[in-house]
């Protein structure tokens, strides 16, 4: 996919960590720097999910709500300004609302329940559709979740 021009992550018009490749795309999410560092570790906490079965990864709500949000999530660089304003935003968001997000983030297809795991969260379609070249090389995967999302995507 090197050269793509697809998106790597949502974003505004405002400068943050996650953004879109192509101008088009700038507007497609409304999320702050917070909640989208949120996203961010969210998404990586599932795709590196070492029991994932055939490429499907998931991670329960107790585990997202409070997993570590010290360190950036993926290839970032952590020095970055824009990268620790970011994580500092995402420490800041409450449990309430880091539910409240993980509703919205169903909502608007970056997640979805995991249909055999009550209480579990899945990579959306729109991750999928919209992150595939992020989802695949901003992450350590694991090699059979790696290989079987090269399959489809």
């Amino acid at each position: 996919m090197a050269g793509s021009q697809r998106s790597t992550w949502p974003t505004t018009s405002a400068p943050c960590c996650m953004q879109f490749a192509d101008d088009p795309s700038k507007t497609a999410t409304h999320y702050k720097d917070g909640p989208k560092e949120y996203l961010r570790h969210v998404l990586q906490a599932i795709a590196c999910d070492p029991d994932a079965t055939d490429g499907v990864g998931s991670a329960s709500s107790l585990v997202l709500l409070n997993m570590d949000l010290s360190r950036p999530a993926g290839n970032q660089d952590p020095d970055a300004q824009t990268v620790q304003a970011a994580l500092a935003a995402a420490r800041k968001l409450t449990k309430s609302e880091k539910e409240a997000m993980l509703r919205q983030f169903v909502t608007d297809g970056w997640l979805r329940h995991h249909p055999g795991l009550s209480g579990h969260y899945c990579i959306g379609v729109r991750s999928f559709v919209e992150l595939s070249e992020m989802l695949l090389d901003s992450f350590e995967l694991p090699d059979a979740t790696k290989e079987a999302w090269q399959n489809i995507l």
